[in-house]
């Protein structure tokens, strides 16, 4: 027999209810599995310095119930994957050859992977990018 929610109708507190009957659902005595799947990083980002023209990657690795979708900022603005930058299957922003000239074209900046599924988004801690001052001080006619 199915618990009653009657006695439940008089809670007073705001949201009291919902959780009361989530508790139901979740004890009740029906057939199947009641499970809640969390989004969480394994790997995030972290701040790198690197020469121009040389490959890095920047990790992400995002768990939860598939699919996960991980898509990565910036400057707070999305990455466009190319040529030379591409999202690894695992979820990591791989640059075959770091930019270092000014303005749009250079990789250098703050970048944060997103990671999203059907239970919701989770954004990681930004990572700077640096390009090596050795190679600012020698060539400082390509900046």
């Amino acid at each position: 027999m199915a618990p009653s929610l009657r006695p439940l109708a008089g809670l007073r507190p705001p949201g009291m209810l919902l959780r009361a009957l989530l508790l139901l659902l979740l004890l009740g005595s029906g057939p199947g599995v009641w499970c809640f799947s969390e989004l969480f990083f394994i790997k995030e980002p972290q701040d790198v310095t690197v020469t121009r023209k040389d490959p890095v990657v920047l990790d992400c690795q995002a768990h939860g119930e598939v699919p996960i979708k991980v898509t990565w900022l910036k400057n707070g603005a999305k990455v466009s994957e190319n040529k030379r930058i591409q999202v690894l299957s695992n979820g990591s922003l791989y640059i075959s050859e770091v930019e270092g000239k000014r303005g749009e074209q250079s990789d250098e900046g703050f970048y944060q992977c997103l990671a999203v599924n059907k239970y919701g988004a989770i954004l990681s801690q930004k990572a700077h990018l640096t390009l090596s001052m050795l190679w600012k001080m020698f060539h400082p006619q390509e900046l």
